[in-house]
């Protein structure tokens, strides 16, 4: 495999990493709009607990905007595909 090529298990990190990033926006959308913990909880499929730490705690969403952002940056820099990868894509 071509050694600046990203690894399945990164992109597949970054994706949940991106996902769970969003359901937390939405969550603190909900939260700031006045709904229901319980409520925001069974919408966006996280625990009552982590909704209950982000109406507490603001920082958390931010620092977890902060490490996707420093994660998506720094895939950036990296090649998706190998030689071949890139030659097969091409060829469709």
């Amino acid at each position: 495999m071509y050694e600046g090529a990203i690894q399945a298990n990164t992109l597949r990190e970054a994706w949940e990493q991106g996902l769970q990033q969003g359901l937390i926006q939405v969550a603190v959308n909900m939260l700031d709009e006045g709904i229901d913990l319980t409520l925001v909880a069974k919408v966006t499929g996280l625990s009552v607990e982590k909704i209950h730490s982000l109406h507490n705690n603001t920082d958390d969403t931010q620092t977890v905007v902060e490490d996707f952002l420093e994660l998506s940056e720094s895939s950036l820099s990296k090649i998706w595909l190998t030689p071949e990868e890139d030659e097969a894509w091409k060829e469709l």
